[in-house]
């Protein structure tokens, strides 16, 4: 699809970002469905968060939100996805005190679609991380994420907590939904979905 998006030079693009927020689409790719699951994350080295970060980025004028992610997917880790795969989990909204283009101190504001995408069997092996984007890439599970110990930016903490409140959601319907399910069963599992939340 051709948008019509064009590029501003960095002049342009600093004086755009110091009075709008952009939009961006943010992306947890899971190595499965479940509260079991692995997720990666990559090693940014660019502003306005240089660490352990959501793939994405901002979005082309003309694009769903899914459309975005698949093209960002396929520019930094050389997957072809469609894009109704990428399941909505939340929505953030930053303030960064720094950013990419100059005057880097005025920082930018964004407002961030978060996405989860669950890999299909082979893909894993074919993810290549865009070096200009990250210096490492890795797997962590959500208990790492949210170790109190763990030196990871909040939104990535809530997105891990969103993954496990979907998870008992989903057993929870399930168990409600197949009839034979005791109340014993349908009350822990309930219990469960109010702990992932807090």
């Amino acid at each position: 699809m051709d948008s019509g998006y064009q590029l501003f030079g960095n002049e342009e693009y600093g004086r755009a970002l110091d009075c709008l927020v952009k939009t961006c689409t943010d992306l947890l790719i899971c190595d499965s469905d479940g509260a079991d699951t692995k997720v990666l994350l990559g090693k940014r080295i660019v502003e306005p968060q240089p660490d352990w970060w959501f793939m994405g980025g901002r979005m082309k004028t003309g694009e769903t939100p899914e459309e975005s992610m698949a093209r960002l997917v396929k520019r930094e880790q050389q997957l072809v996805v469609e894009p109704s795969r990428f399941r909505v989990l939340g929505y953030h909204s930053y303030h960064w005190a720094r950013r990419q283009q100059p005057p880097i101190e005025n920082g930018t504001c964004d407002l961030s679609i978060v996405f989860t995408l669950t890999l299909e069997p082979g893909e894993a092996e074919r993810i290549h991380m865009d070096d200009k984007e990250y210096s490492d890439f890795r797997w962590f599970t959500l208990e790492e994420i949210l170790d109190s110990q763990a030196d990871f930016h909040p939104a990535l903490k809530q997105s891990a907590r969103d993954i496990y409140s979907r998870s008992y959601w989903n057993q929870l319907k399930s168990v409600v939904d197949s009839g034979a399910a005791t109340e014993e069963q349908i009350c822990e599992t309930a219990v469960r979905l109010v702990k992932s939340s807090s």
